[in-house]
């Protein structure tokens, strides 16, 4: 079989359109072929909006890419255009094919009344990851909820790309949660009274979806017929826009709240985590979090009058206890590797002499010792590998810093703080043929990265504070 040779990148003249869709922003920038990535427009995301609506979401993206396509920096071609976002976020569609409810976010505990009823569907007793956040959980409450099943549930991602092209589809990516080694999904569905159909069929990342429809809006003329890349969540798009995806690849992307990882030839089922088919070729061993840079966000609302993550990581560097409080930082719960929605955030060993610096600290803390935690849980910390990071974290010196040394691994800090469109854009690369694997698009880009390293002596002591941090931690998760 003949091999068609890639294309040229060299043609200034013509970019991918990305948008990424995350929980606090909303992104969008035009991309090159070759990975170079032009001013980041952003505004709030229309997530935040309480009780926000897809048609809410639709219309805000909509403006974005009004923005962009009348921005200074607009091509004379468009590529494509290629959408990834926060995930575990889902849109129930009626019989007509609308939006049927208001969204379902990504921290929202439905379904987990359901988890036993999942798993009995999947073969199995234990509840762990089939409760909150599990899209069949969250499915079959929906469906219970309104007596009656929807005609399908997408991801918000696929949801978007949906009503660009008029294709119903699952991102292969997404579509490995609910993947089973001793069950198919049509079975599963089908033990809990759905249509195989209700879960669009999946398809790879690095492919076109289809074209954008005539007038999908006022003003986007311009992109019909415009090719639509299927793309994944960010996390996915992340990990390939800062080059992390390789065998024994290890990474942490800070935003928000956190994901960690690794890249593994072969599936891997360790307890508490996610394992996912990531490339055609790679297995992903890992998950997300549901504290991250939210917590430092939300303890900066509470105390120091912003909600400005840098202000904790500020106030942590002030404080002079010589053993400040432990925190537990689970504000909203916890899913990896804990999957529990019940869990809370508390602050143990307080003193009178403790000041606010001394909680903003043990905030701080409190964050890194839980994902070092959940790297150890889950077996991942094990490999001497650098990891990288990405996400908004790397903007944060202190942050950075924190985390090589509560991992006592070199962190490999990415310098392109979008990493998550940048990936976005390489998939559509792919998917047009311009990289003929997803592995050429990263040796393609020019990763240049800086490197932290930990410092032995915050190590020592960070280690010492981690066995008061898991019995505390164990000692709740078990009441």
């Amino acid at each position: 079989m003949k091999t068609e040779p890639a294309r040229s990148i060299s043609n200034s003249s013509a970019a991918v359109l990305a948008i990424d869709l995350g929980s606090t922003r909303l992104k969008g920038a035009w991309v090159q072929a070759d990975g170079r990535m032009g001013q980041v427009l952003a505004t709030d995301s229309p997530v935040r909006i309480p009780r926000q609506t897809p048609e809410g979401v639709w219309q805000a993206v909509c403006h974005l890419l009004f923005r962009l396509l009348q921005h200074p920096e607009a091509p004379s071609s468009i590529l494509a255009l290629s959408l990834t976002g926060l995930t575990r976020t889902h849109v129930f569609l009626d019989r007509n094919g609308q939006a049927a409810d208001q969204l379902v976010l990504w921290d929202d505990p439905y379904g987990e009344s359901c988890a036993a009823q999942v798993a009995a569907a999947y073969g199995v007793s234990d509840t762990l990851r089939f409760g909150a956040f599990h899209p069949l959980a969250r499915l079959l409450q929906w469906t219970q909820d309104q007596a009656h099943a929807p005609r399908a549930m997408l991801e918000l991602k696929d949801w978007l790309n949906f009503r660009l092209t008029g294709e119903l589809a699952t991102d292969a990516v997404v579509y490995g949660r609910l993947w089973s080694d001793t069950v198919a999904v049509p079975q599963i569905l089908e033990r809990l009274g759905m249509a195989a159909t209700v879960i669009p069929s999946p398809r790879a990342a690095d492919t076109l979806l289809g074209q954008v429809r005539a007038a999908p809006a006022a003003g986007l003329a311009a992109l019909t017929g415009v090719p639509v890349t299927v793309s994944s969540f960010d996390t996915w798009c992340a990990t390939l826009g800062m080059g992390a995806i390789h065998e024994g690849g290890l990474y942490d992307i800070s935003g928000t709240s956190e994901a960690m990882g690794a890249f593994h030839a072969q599936p891997r089922h360790p307890r508490g985590a996610v394992c996912l088919r990531w490339t055609r070729d790679l297995w992903h061993i890992g998950g997300p979090c549901q504290t991250g840079l939210g917590t430092l966000a939300w303890f900066a609302r509470g105390f120091l009058d912003t909600d400005d993550p840098a202000a904790t990581l500020a106030a942590a560097r002030q404080s002079t206890a010589s053993e400040p409080p432990l925190c537990l930082p689970y504000i909203s719960g916890e899913r990896m590797p804990w999957w529990d929605a019940s869990l809370s955030a508390s602050f143990h060993g307080v003193r009178e002499s403790h000041t606010r610096c001394d909680f903003a600290r043990a905030v701080v803390e409190g964050l890194a010792l839980a994902h070092r935690l959940a790297l150890d849980e889950i077996g991942l910390r094990t490999s001497d590998a650098t990891i990288h990071m990405g996400g908004g974290g790397c903007s944060l010196p202190d942050w950075c810093q924190m985390r090589a040394d509560a991992f006592a691994r070199p962190i490999l800090v990415d310098e392109n703080p979008e990493s998550a469109l940048a990936g976005a854009a390489l998939a559509a690369t792919v998917a047009l043929g311009y990289h003929p694997t997803l592995t050429a698009a990263q040796h393609a880009v020019r990763q240049r990265s800086r490197s932290i390293l930990p410092d032995p002596a915050r190590s020592r002591y960070l280690e010492g504070r981690l066995a008061g941090f898991s019995s505390l931690l164990h000692k709740t998760l078990s009441a």
